[in-house]
């Protein structure tokens, strides 16, 4: 009778595949996923076990979603199988498996743009994170909740978990790609707070280290990044630059993803510009990658785009698009494309409606401000 494997000997090599994950060692950890798979069929009975290798599944498919999309659609459980599959043994999620699921659920709703949900699942994760004793494990937390506060514009909360990542991340060796997205989402933060200089400093340590590592794609994102900063102080043509560099890379790269926001930023400049031909270009690129990659959020807003500069403006199709994102609670979104809209109307000498929007713009900053009562989790 053959012998069985310990779950505990297979637990460690979970543990190694999560480090796979976590740096984003694809073929490392796609080896060993297909060893663990084969242990798990000669592996003494343990359901604790399964469940956390089931949770690491989701985690793997996760990343692989975020690295290439388009790529991993196919001849695998679809992330909503898994997901669903967890959610059917969740009465058993004690302890270290309830911090997983409740991190890993909030990385899974924080791609679908389902902030508020998110921070609710990093809430309660955050809960049980003092029964995490790995520092690296720690900083990927950190990381993760500053990466969505920065989305929601909570920029202070936002700042102070990006720091306590990046102090962990410094003292191992192995996370440099997780200390350039440490600082872009540090100067994302300062962008917001209106400190250019601030930011510049960490984007170009950004750019240095990405070229230091040859990763292309964190190459194109610091790049983008850099032209979101000049975009921010609208200084259109350096910001233009940037966004060409990068969305070169991005599809030399196959790193597909990102170019909705890449397309949709340069179709706001030249429509800004009244170049409509060059923004009727980018406006029709950009629709047709959003809808590649199956990205809802910005094929909303290029048809807000559409709207406000190629329809009229159409007041009902624009207020379609801030009603959709206010549902969401995306109200820094809001805001932003208010202020679009009432800056168009004003040069238009459209003063009642200009001022319609304006109002609209202090409501969504008035909902960005008070955020944070948003995301209390009950204990």
């Amino acid at each position: 009778m053959t012998e069985k494997i310990s779950s505990a000997a297979v637990g460690v090599k979970i543990n190694e595949w999560y480090r796979y994950i976590r740096i984003f060692s694809v073929p490392d950890a796609e080896i060993l996923k297909a060893e663990i798979e084969r242990d798990i069929q000669e592996m003494e009975e343990d359901q604790d076990l399964l469940l956390y290798y089931s949770l690491m599944e989701f985690r793997h498919r996760i990343m692989l979603e975020y690295i290439a999309p388009s790529e991993n659609s196919f001849s695998r459980p679809s992330i909503s199988e898994l997901l669903h599959n967890i959610d059917s043994k969740q009465a058993r999620l004690k302890g270290i498996l309830e911090y997983y699921y409740n991190f890993f659920r909030g990385m899974y709703e924080n791609e679908k743009r389902e902030y508020i949900s998110a921070i609710t699942y990093y809430k309660q994760a955050e809960n049980k994170l003092a029964l995490v004793e790995d520092e690296v494990e720690k900083a990927e937390f950190f990381f993760k909740i500053a990466e969505v506060y920065y989305y929601m514009k909570q920029t202070y909360f936002s700042m102070h978990y990006a720091q306590k990542a990046l102090e962990r991340y410094r003292e191992q060796e192995t996370y440099n790609l997780r200390i350039i997205q440490c600082h872009t989402i540090m100067a994302g933060n300062w962008i917001d707070a209106n400190r250019y200089e601030k930011a510049v400093l960490h984007l170009k340590k950004a750019l240095e280290m990405a070229e230091e590592e040859k990763n292309k794609p964190m190459i194109a994102r610091a790049l983008y990044n850099i032209g979101v900063c000049y975009y921010n102080q609208d200084l259109y043509e350096q910001s233009v630059d940037h966004f060409q560099k990068a969305i070169s890379i991005f599809k030399e790269e196959g790193f597909i993803k990102s170019l909705p926001q890449a397309y949709f930023l340069m179709t706001q400049i030249h429509f800004k510009q009244k170049n409509k031909k060059k923004a009727q270009l980018f406006f029709d690129e950009g629709c047709e990658h959003s809808n590649e990659v199956g990205d809802s959020i910005y094929s909303l807003k290029f048809e807000f785009l559409k709207g406000l500069y190629l329809d009229g403006p159409d007041t009902k199709k624009i207020d379609h698009c801030l009603l959709h994102l206010e549902s969401k609670k995306m109200f820094p979104d809001v805001e932003d494309m208010s202020l679009d809209v009432a800056k168009y109307y004003h040069e238009n000498e459209c003063f009642e409606m200009s001022s319609l929007y304006f109002l609209k713009v202090e409501e969504a900053r008035k909902q960005t401000q008070r955020g944070d009562c948003l995301y209390e989790v009950e204990v």
